[in-house]
């Protein structure tokens, strides 16, 4: 069996944490190679399934990968995870149909592309006095700006910039991120693996390395697990990986994303990780 192991063209040859995967699948008898989404020359047939890992100038390139998205479900060998649950997750509207699931989430409005919100007045409704806005396609902070309501004003520009051709979330911030760090709780076929906690820079709230972000492995509480796993639950259909990205708030996990399109999966982190990755994919081609 032969996978592709999808990523950018500024990761051509894997992020490092990806590479892990490789070694694993070959003890498998699976072979795999980086592929990258973009290339014009690639035969997506020659292989027997495409697992989607670090394709991360997709939010930067909208329409072209959704058109390579739409291609590769069309026909073709399978997409690991699977195109329903990718499309379903490459939006991050789909935290208001977890909320709306019972998903201990954080508050959330939703503002569809092409509008003009009020942003402090929006915010101020719901007595946040400092909040986010991200995109609802975005990654590694790409587009987050956070300030207090009364500033909205100086961010007036990038907001509207990013409305053209997507939506936009507004969301209170937690200070419990800057004092405890972030969580995310990664799984396999639903099973638990492993946890860590990203911390964020010293005058900094963004917690992805290239921000001088830092992530560590963390012993993971019980109902943190029950409740990622009801996030589980609430997909379209199970993954065969995931990462569950949360913040404690008054003792209680609270999501802030669901990770089941190109997830940095922190393999690194676990020694059987790799391991346990490479079985699911196994058990994907089966």
């Amino acid at each position: 069996m032969r996978v592709a192991l999808v990523t950018s063209e500024a990761l051509p040859l894997l992020h490092e944490d990806d590479r892990l995967l490789t070694p694993a699948l070959k003890k498998l008898g699976i072979s795999s190679e980086p592929a990258v989404w973009s290339a014009k020359e690639l035969d997506w047939q020659s292989f027997d399934a495409l697992v989607i890992r670090s394709p991360w100038d997709y939010f930067r390139r909208v329409a072209e990968f959704r058109s390579w998205l739409s291609a590769r479900r069309a026909g073709g060998p399978p997409l690991c995870n699977a195109g329903e649950i990718l499309t379903w997750n490459f939006e991050k509207h789909y935290l208001t149909e977890l909320a709306n699931a019972g998903i201990p989430t954080i508050p959330t409005i939703v503002i569809p592309a092409g509008d003009a919100p009020d942003i402090a007045a929006l915010a101020q409704e719901r007595g946040w006095d400092e909040i986010v806005v991200k995109p609802t396609i975005s990654g590694g902070a790409y587009e987050t700006h956070r300030f207090r309501r009364a500033g909205a004003d100086q961010y007036r520009a990038s907001i509207a910039h990013t409305l053209l051709d997507r939506g936009l979330l507004i969301q209170p911030f937690l200070p419990e991120i800057l004092s405890d760090g972030e969580l995310s709780l990664l799984f396999f076929d639903g099973a638990f693996s492993h946890a860590v906690r990203k911390r964020p820079q010293r005058g900094d709230y963004r917690v992805q390395p290239q921000f001088g972000g830092t992530a560590e492995r963390v012993e993971a509480k019980a109902e943190w697990i029950d409740t990622a796993r009801a996030c589980l639950a609430a997909a379209p259909s199970l993954p065969t990986y995931a990462r569950v990205d949360g913040v404690i708030v008054d003792g209680r996990f609270v999501l802030m994303e669901l990770e089941v399109f190109e997830p940095l999966m922190f393999l690194a982190q676990h020694p059987l990780a790799a391991e346990r990755f490479a079985r699911a994919i196994e058990r994907f081609l089966r």
